[in-house]
């Protein structure tokens, strides 16, 4: 039977699983514990969905939730057969929240046991859609304290999981981390950030992986800019293979601080990744390449504009004099204006 929840009621669902989860982190069979230490976040408050099939759904049935209302909250799936199953069973769990502080949602790591085991289940999984969660809209992070800082200038960085979140916050960097779970970014996730501070946005700095994935990501995060945003956004590339997370793990949250606090412009990052797209060794690869970065950043400020002028230089020269890249910048600047 399908139920209609109010989003109050998946609420109050989700603040019951979480003591149910929490409950589990300090059992025996538990091993969010040890996963967490070795990850170099000791002390997390993880919830521990246990191995089973139901376990969740029983422990609920008890407080008075019904299996249908686990599943309209996205916490429990109904097989062909007619019988209820828990959505996340093994699995380390942390809550999205929202500027209330009240949980919205969940992001659920498999055991890492399975890691290398053929057909292993999702490494993470989401809450599916409900009235209080939707992954393209929710951003893991938020909560009341993010919220007043974020209000207060402080610059929101955008990474890919919620333990990339977590290993910010032991830096000690004066940032806000935000993660969409490996959800791909959208404009509602920035609409989000824009609604707790207008400026959220043009100060925010996106962190990227240096591979391809990386970079596509990039110019996916920067096309999402508004015009003033893309020119004064930031930008993290962090080594193939690395991330957040994994610093910390490795004893390198200095590093990363002192990454953070002195990050890339994003356009500089967005250049560096059409000017990969061509064979600089030629002359028309330099041509097309030139070509392609002025079209791509032409709709952002003449400052910052005369700063990618100068990154061109240093990637073209000696072969493309700084006048002829001036000169192409102009020309597209002045397409994207309408002008002539």
């Amino acid at each position: 039977m399908t139920v209609k929840l109010t989003r109050e009621r998946v609420v109050a669902i989700n603040a019951a699983a979480w003591e149910y989860w929490r409950w589990n982190a300090n059992q025996a069979e538990d091993w969010t514990r040890g996963y967490l230490a070795r990850r170099g976040l000791r002390g997390l408050q993880a919830g521990y969905a246990p191995e089973g099939w139901a376990r969740l759904v029983g422990r609920m049935r008890g407080r008075g939730y019904s299996p249908d209302e686990l599943v309209a909250a996205g916490l429990a799936f109904r097989t062909e057969a007619g019988g209820v199953g828990d959505v996340f069973r093994d699995r380390m769990v942390l809550p999205y929240r929202d500027e209330t502080g009240a949980i919205i949602g969940f992001t659920a790591r498999r055991n890492p046991a399975a890691d290398d085991v053929d057909d292993a289940p999702a490494k993470y999984l989401n809450t599916t859609t409900t009235l209080a969660f939707d992954k393209s809209r929710d951003l893991y992070g938020i909560d009341p304290a993010a919220v007043r800082r974020i209000q207060a200038g402080a610059r929101v960085v955008v990474v890919e999981g919620a333990l990339d979140v977590e290993a910010i916050r032991r830096t000690g960097s004066p940032v806000v981390p935000l993660s969409g779970c490996g959800t791909a970014l959208t404009a509602t996730h920035l609409e989000r950030v824009r609604a707790i501070h207008a400026d959220a946005v043009a100060l925010a700095v996106f962190a990227f992986d240096a591979d391809p994935a990386g970079q596509a990501a990039a110019v996916r995060a920067w096309d999402l800019l508004t015009d003033d945003e893309a020119g004064t956004a930031g930008a993290l590339v962090l080594p193939d293979g690395t991330d957040p997370a994994q610093l910390i793990q490795d004893g390198h949250g200095q590093a990363l601080a002192e990454r953070l606090a002195q990050p890339q412009s994003l356009v500089s990052v967005v250049v560096d990744v059409v000017l990969a797209r061509h064979d600089l060794t030629t002359v028309e690869g330099r041509i097309n390449s030139l070509r392609a970065a002025a079209a791509l950043v032409a709709r952002i400020a003449d400052v910052p504009l005369s700063r990618v002028g100068t990154q061109l230089h240093a990637r073209l020269a000696p072969h493309t004099d700084l006048g002829v890249i001036a000169g192409e910048l102009a020309i597209a600047a002045a397409a994207a204006r309408g002008t002539t």
